[in-house]
């Protein structure tokens, strides 16, 4: 791992450079060391890491139609992978009109996760939803593949503060060109890595999600380390 011994402990300022990419101004950059290293590797005891997970588009009317389909199917001693659908928060004018209430929806694009190895999912859709099928991973080509560990983070966030979540039109690869790759150190994204990029002012995580670019907002005050 490449060490930035000037940037130890401090934020790094718009002029600091590496590798002939600008540094984001603003983030906190430490020094990678052995110590911080596997603290962002390792996983607890109590929290081994679980099957992976894939995902399928569904209109977003019948998203909840299908997690309750989901649910009701009686599969004794089957496979029944977990679901966890990506909502949109929204926020309109009581009928009263005195102040906002919160409405959470599925996206417009119905992404609906399923945890399972890919060939589990692949006979469980077969058989029950021969309708739907995973959805691949453009990079690859084969259906798309989200780690536990990854997905883990991303469930938190959009169950505490979906506002957070933005799925990006352009390609991952494409923030490659122009920033420099960190490793979180801190909060509930430690260990995940991404760019830092401005979006509607905010300077947010990009990271690769599942064949997505997807842009975490309110990280400025975590620790990050240099990843490449």
């Amino acid at each position: 791992m490449t060490l930035v011994s000037s940037l130890s402990s401090s934020a790094a300022d718009v002029n600091d450079k590496y590798n002939n990419k600008r540094l984001p101004k603003g983030i906190h950059i430490v020094e990678a060391d052995d110590a911080s290293d596997s603290k962002v590797r390792g996983m607890s005891k109590n929290e081994e890491e679980g099957a992976p997970w894939g995902y399928i588009f569904i209109q977003h009317m019948s998203a909840g139609s299908f997690e309750k389909k989901l649910e009701s199917l009686k599969l004794e001693g089957t496979f029944r992978p977990k679901c966890f659908i990506h909502r949109t928060v929204r926020y309109k004018q009581k009928p009263n009109g005195k102040g906002v209430m919160k409405e959470e929806k599925p996206t417009v694009s119905g992404l609906v996760f399923l945890q399972g190895e890919t060939n589990q999912l692949r006979t469980f859709l077969i058989q029950n939803f021969p309708h739907y099928y995973l959805v691949n991973d453009c990079s690859t080509g084969r259906p798309a593949v989200i780690a536990d560990r990854q997905m883990r983070p991303f469930m938190r966030i959009m169950k505490e503060a979906p506002e957070r979540v933005t799925f990006l039109r352009d390609p991952f690869e494409k923030f490659a060109k122009d920033h420099v790759k960190l490793r979180v150190l801190t909060g509930v994204l430690k260990g995940q890595e991404g760019y830092i990029v401005r979006i509607l002012r905010d300077r947010q995580l990009v990271m690769e999600f599942g064949g997505y670019a997807v842009a975490i907002s309110n990280v400025h005050r975590e620790d990050f380390e240099i990843a490449e």
